[in-house]
């Protein structure tokens, strides 16, 4: 069985947009159809704002003692904003730029990565994305897929 983190750095204004009309990831996390592609989600580059790895390399850890890792549960589940979009095995969630730095600070002092260490794990670069985004000021959609 495959689970894949789905992760997307948005601007906080395509954030709200989303959580309005969740169905405007149809076109970042799938072949979209739509004639006209919105421009802001056209505009999010692949490389950078997206993130797709596997999801249960890093939850078994963390299932395994989630009082410890309390943080990375937060990073891969978010913190409480459901975006009703159907990611294949639950809803999304919207993380904001101040929340991803919440988790980003959180995750440094799990032990998991810290600004500065090389990204060699799964685990540190589900770090290093949300220390990105919060210093990029940007808000993480994420979901399990």
């Amino acid at each position: 069985m495959s689970m894949n983190l789905c992760l997307a750095k948005v601007l906080p204004a395509l954030a709200e947009r989303i959580k309005a009309d969740p169905d405007l990831l149809d076109q970042l996390w799938e072949e979209s159809d739509e004639p006209e592609p919105d421009a802001e989600i056209a505009a999010i580059d692949r490389d950078h704002d997206t993130f797709l790895e596997d999801y249960l390399y890093v939850s078994r850890e963390v299932d395994k003692e989630p009082a410890r890792y309390p943080w990375m549960r937060r990073a891969l589940s978010g913190t409480g904003t459901e975006i009703e979009y159907d990611f294949g095995y639950d809803n999304g969630f919207l993380v904001t730029a101040q929340e991803a730095a919440e988790i980003a600070d959180g995750l440094a002092l799990e032990g998991w990565w810290s600004q500065g260490q090389a990204v060699t794990l799964i685990p540190h670069a589900i770090a290093a994305f949300y220390r990105s985004a919060a210093d990029e000021g940007r808000a993480v959609i994420g979901g399990v897929a």
